[in-house]
């Protein structure tokens, strides 16, 4: 076990989180200090009256009430929960901690609440081919609504914004991914793609003759370029280079190009190394540089 790690657990008895250096102890150190207390009462009394040898003490984990909330709390937990569920955009955990913050409720009273379990919303087939269809356009055009794609799908569709991740999810787990490529299929997915954006006007043409090129497949193709353009949002923190700077990335960056395969080590790394900047700051620039190019092609 490393020095100083801690672990959080979720006492059993009182359903308190607690944090140990233990990852195996189920009970909060107060549940244990009264386990302690009546196992010590139970070696006195052993052997003197057996029908009081597990007789608990005052204030024991067995005699304090269970939890479990009471009608008014539970009308008010569930108006909470309704509130904070329409917001379509917290995870069940936090609809519960949201939930439990107003009525000063425990979060574990609003988890056993009757109708706050995490009801599975499922669309119709219709629905489902709907935001399948969606989803696919933005990422062939390489295209990102302000608020998210999952999320402007949800909101121009007028469906819940979890249904429409987990129909992605569902719909995505069926297919090849960009991440399944080896570096040399990306590598040659991204050399093909900035030569034919010379010389085509199509960018679904330039998709197609890279597939042909490759052996992927259209959505391998249509993915990974995707990806190659992504992260915008991610990176605006990022501090900025100097022109010097910029313009010896860009040319790292056509010499990779340029090159029969992918370098050893990773493009960013390298690239950091050689112009003496760092890998997020390299990121940024080539990202700029990708998406520049996509908007000054098809604007």
């Amino acid at each position: 076990m490393s020095r100083g790690l801690v672990f959080r657990r979720d006492c059993e008895d009182c359903g308190r989180s607690f944090f140990t250096p233990d990852r195996k102890t189920n009970l909060c150190p107060r549940c244990a200090e009264w386990v302690q207390k009546r196992d010590q009462l139970v070696k006195k009394k052993k052997g003197k009256d057996p029908s009081s040898a597990f007789a608990m003490p005052k204030g024991s984990i067995e005699t304090r009430s269970p939890l479990t909330p009471t009608g008014d709390l539970k009308a008010q937990i569930s108006r909470e929960n309704e509130t904070h569920k329409d917001q379509n955009e917290l995870p069940g955990g936090k609809v519960h901690e949201e939930s439990a913050r107003k009525p000063k409720a425990k979060k574990r009273l609003v988890a056993q609440t009757p109708g706050m379990a995490k009801a599975e919303i499922v669309l119709t087939e219709e629905q489902e081919q709907k935001v399948i269809k969606r989803y696919q356009g933005y990422v062939d055009g390489m295209e990102r609504p302000p608020k998210g794609r999952r999320k402007t799908i949800a909101a121009e569709m007028g469906l819940p914004y979890r249904a429409v991740v987990l129909a992605v999810r569902k719909w995505s787990q069926g297919q090849l991914q960009g991440k399944d490529l080896s570096r040399e299929e990306r590598f040659l997915v991204e050399k093909s793609y900035f030569s034919l954006l010379e010389r085509e006007s199509s960018l679904s043409r330039i998709k197609e003759q890279i597939a042909q090129e490759t052996g992927l497949s259209d959505w391998q193709v249509c993915r990974y370029l995707d990806v190659l353009h992504d992260g915008e949002d991610r990176l605006r923190q990022v501090p900025e280079v100097s022109p010097e700077q910029r313009m010896a990335i860009l040319s790292e960056y056509q010499t990779y190009l340029s090159a029969p395969g992918p370098p050893g080590p990773p493009l960013h790394a390298l690239i950091a190394e050689r112009t003496g900047v760092r890998p997020k700051q390299a990121y940024k620039v080539l990202l700029a540089y990708r998406l520049g190019r996509l908007r000054e092609k098809w604007s």
